[in-house]
């Protein structure tokens, strides 16, 4: 009866569940690209926006049936030039350049999103080449403060195949160049911070985590759950499991980011929430009690989810893997920084008479719920 009791609750939580979002890993990004013309002494660029992000910052859908049309969006053509003319700034030696962009609008899709394509040129007064290249943005911020745009600079500095790779984000919207200055550092940096942000916004991986941490402050001895006493061997059983995911994760992460292996998406996220939803009922039901090699398993899964965000960023084109250790190190970084927090909560609570029926049971009845409904979404 207690059993029937519990699953009754996870299929009404799942209900209630509905509202949270199902894409775990979905990102606002924009795309800018630019390319040296030195004898021309301008910037050849493009700007690719999505349509939803446009359709929330600009309400380009004229008659509010809820689809966007193509007739629509050239109908606010002007309106478009006008919006990224007023967030989009490049300047050489901070010397503003003049923005001309193109009215051959065009179409393209990142991760099954639709996206506008904008070419334009940016004509300068001074010398690109040898002239640092100062890059401001600011749109979209307003609308999603997770907004980011991928910046690729092309043919930069003496070498026409040089190549710099940036992100810039609502707290970080200026960005000076120096073609005389190396940026190995500030691309790790970069990466660094993008992989602890994901960490902190991917609300999957912090559940799963929170569900594995969970048992950690407990040992299992004659079919009942007891607290543990030494919180030494409460570190090693979460270091083990760490350690576990940690491997996997990056092994798929660095496999799925270098191209050699093209998981299809819609199932990592599926597999991921299916993690997320088998894990908690290991709390509920306890079958799997050493779970190193389960989270290991599970780990390669999220992996694959890390490395989509990291792809869907886009690689540095100079120093990919660069890009890659410091988006992995950026990913340990916000998740033991997550643990730090989890763990010691639990160890202080895990004598308290409700920890094993509100807590335990309970949250991971919560959480298998959210789960649940995130797992028949993503099929």
């Amino acid at each position: 009866m207690k059993g029937l009791y519990l699953f009754n609750c996870l299929l009404v939580l799942a209900c209630c569940s509905v509202g949270f979002s199902a894409l775990g890993h979905q990102l606002s990004t924009a795309y800018l690209t630019l390319e040296a013309s030195p004898e021309a002494n301008q910037w050849d660029g493009q700007l690719q926006l999505r349509f939803y992000d446009l359709e929330n910052a600009l309400g380009l859908d004229g008659d509010l049936d809820g689809q966007l049309r193509w007739n629509e969006v050239l109908q606010r053509q002007s309106n478009i030039n006008d919006y990224v003319s007023s967030h989009l700034t490049i300047q050489t030696d901070q010397q503003r350049c003049g923005m001309n962009l193109s009215n051959d609008l065009k179409v393209d899709d990142h991760f099954d999103e639709g996206y506008l394509v904008i070419d334009f040129t940016a004509s300068c007064s001074e010398n690109i080449a040898a002239k640092p290249l100062g890059l401001t943005y600011s749109g979209l911020f307003e609308q999603d403060p997770n907004h980011k745009v991928v910046v690729n600079i092309l043919g930069f500095g003496q070498e026409e195949t040089s190549a710099l790779s940036a992100v810039l984000d609502k707290t970080n919207q200026n960005m000076q160049f120096d073609p005389a200055k190396s940026y190995v550092a500030q691309t790790f940096v970069t990466y660094l911070y993008q992989g602890i942000v994901h960490i902190f916004i991917g609300i999957d991986h912090i559940l799963f985590l929170l569900v594995l941490m969970m048992t950690c402050v407990l040992y299992r001895e004659h079919g009942k759950w007891y607290a543990q006493h030494k919180f030494t061997r409460v570190f090693k059983t979460a270091a083990w499991i760490v350690t576990a995911f940690t491997a996997a994760h990056s092994i798929t992460l660095t496999s799925t980011a270098l191209g050699w292996i093209s998981p299809d998406s819609r199932w990592v996220e599926a597999g991921i929430a299916l993690s997320v939803l088998l894990t908690a009922l290991n709390n509920i039901w306890p079958v799997v009690i050493r779970l190193g090699w389960i989270t290991f398993a599970f780990g390669l899964l999220h992996g694959m989810g890390f490395a989509s965000v990291l792809t869907e960023l886009g690689l540095s084109t100079q120093h990919q893997v660069v890009s890659i250790l410091a988006f992995n190190v950026g990913v340990e970084v916000g998740q033991l920084a997550i643990l730090a927090l989890i763990l010691p909560a639990l160890f202080f609570l895990r004598h308290q008479p409700l920890y094993q029926g509100l807590l335990l049971k309970g949250g991971s009845v919560f959480i298998g719920a959210i789960a649940l409904v995130w797992t028949i979404e993503r099929l």
